[in-house]
């Protein structure tokens, strides 16, 4: 066991010389032997350690046990110790949730508590078994690539020594030791659902495979992996659309992909978290190119011609029929128009914007084109919606169109051409948001002063 603890600490870097370390201690054989362990280690790293222990008010009697025994445990080893008491039964009626889910909400808020006075760590004895058991709980219920992770080995200032021992292991090292330990009776009845899966559905596997536990432990390997992969395009799926506006990503990617762009969207944008339920229709709507789903907080999604829009229900008449006079003197910066989008623009230099139109270049930025004016040709300048008899003359396109036809080119909705803004200049249409910029106003070799436009369209 000590050379997996050590090598799980080198390996995700959970201790630091001087760390303050909180330790969760149950009395059991896990938490017994992570605190002896830390406390082996604590010359070395030299650390200043804490134990913790909850009593939830359950088990009468023996939990009464289990907090002298704790603190008896830690007065031998020199740790100071803090008994908290909760009535988690009590707690968990007021909240309407389970035993296990309360206990686990209260532990962690002790927790965390502990850690913000003491400035320190928090160390849990989850061990790789229990990361196992997490794994099969989540795949019972059925989970994404996510789900199969299992348990981290840190989470931000939370570590886990024992992730990579196993009961055996524990027990071992509590024999090798002396080291005595108390054991929680309703772990032994198969009365919750991980109690059900430690002691009838994995005996059961390891009677098929012997080694289970490893096997788990490196399908948890690969999920860690696979997430972190699905994760990078997610992200960037999502920061196109936040940043640019931009859909692609979303089209093209995968439903676990989209899925979880979407999710960050919706809380960032909308400032509201969606149902699973939500986002497979959401997805759906994708895929079809088209439709619309209604999300908490009374806003709706929609996708027509692979364009992506949320709206408020009760906002519907004033997305259509807002302020079609409104003109704002254009400056730098952010602009919202009366349709609730949020237009930021920069001037950056030849230099920047040769870099966003590097493609060999971590600053590169597709809609860069589309996106970019000449500003030293921007005068007495303005941002408006459409107007009757306005023509545009696309960049690199050799013609002049009515706005009319050229959104009929473009698919765009006849219900969200009048929200788009557009950029003016001396009676010129400069810009249009999601079309790009006029032949009139684009970059040029010449250029000293380049605009850089973002719109946000709800």
């Amino acid at each position: 066991m000590e050379n997996k603890c050590r090598q799980a600490i080198r390996l995700y870097r959970m201790l630091s010389p001087g760390d303050s370390v909180i330790v969760g201690l149950s009395g059991g054989a896990d938490s017994c032997a992570l605190l002896h362990f830390l406390c082996s280690v604590r010359e070395e790293y030299s650390l200043r350690l804490f134990a913790v222990h909850l009593h939830h008010m359950i088990r009468g009697e023996e939990a009464d046990r289990d907090a002298e025994f704790a603190e008896q445990f830690c007065n031998e080893l020199c740790v100071p110790f803090r008994l908290y008491t909760r009535n988690i039964p009590q707690i968990a009626r007021e909240k309407g949730i389970g035993l296990e889910e309360c206990g686990r909400e209260v532990r962690y808020g002790i927790f965390e508590e502990e850690a913000r006075i003491r400035g320190g760590k928090i160390a849990t004895a989850h061990t790789l078994s229990d990361s196992v058991e997490t794994v099969l709980f989540h795949m019972i219920r059925g989970c994404s690539v996510s789900g199969l992770k299992g348990i981290p080995p840190v989470r931000g200032h939370i570590i886990r020594p024992l992730i990579g021992c196993e009961r055996s292991d524990i027990e071992a090292y509590c024999r090798k030791h002396s080291i005595a330990y108390v054991t929680d009776s309703t772990n032994l009845k198969p009365d919750y659902i991980r109690n059900k899966i430690r002691l009838q559905i994995l005996p059961l596997m390891r009677e098929i495979n012997p080694a289970v536990n490893e096997a788990i432990g490196r399908l948890s390997e690969a999920a860690w992996e696979d997430d972190a992969f699905i994760a990078g395009f997610s992200e960037a799926a999502a920061e196109d659309y936040l940043h640019n506006g931009s859909a692609d990503r979303l089209f093209s990617g995968s439903p676990s992909v989209t899925g979880r762009a979407l999710m960050r969207i919706c809380h960032e944008k909308l400032h509201v978290r969606p149902e699973q339920k939500h986002v497979s229709a959401m997805i759906e709507s994708i895929g079809r190119g088209e439709g619309s789903v209604n999300l908490p907080g009374d806003w709706i999604f929609s996708v027509r011609n692979k364009r992506l829009s949320f709206s408020k229900k009760s906002d519907g008449l004033k997305n259509c029929d807002c302020d079609r006079n409104w003109r704002v003197k254009f400056v730098t910066g952010e602009i919202i128009t009366p349709c609730g989008q949020t237009i930021n623009s920069q001037v950056i230099d030849q230099n920047k914007y040769n870099e966003l139109c590097d493609k060999n270049s971590e600053f590169f930025d597709e809609k860069v084109f589309k996106n970019c004016l000449d500003y030293d040709r921007i005068i007495e300048a303005v941002f408006r919606f459409r107007s009757e008899g306005d023509r545009f003359s696309p960049m690199g396109r050799n013609c002049t169109k009515s706005l009319k036809k050229l959104f009929n080119e473009e698919k765009i909705p006849p219900d969200v051409r009048g929200n788009l803004p557009i950029l003016e200049s001396r009676g010129v249409v400069a810009w249009i948001c999601g079309i790009g910029t006029s032949e009139s106003f684009r970059v040029t070799g010449t250029t000293e002063r380049v605009l850089y436009i973002n719109a946000s369209l709800r």
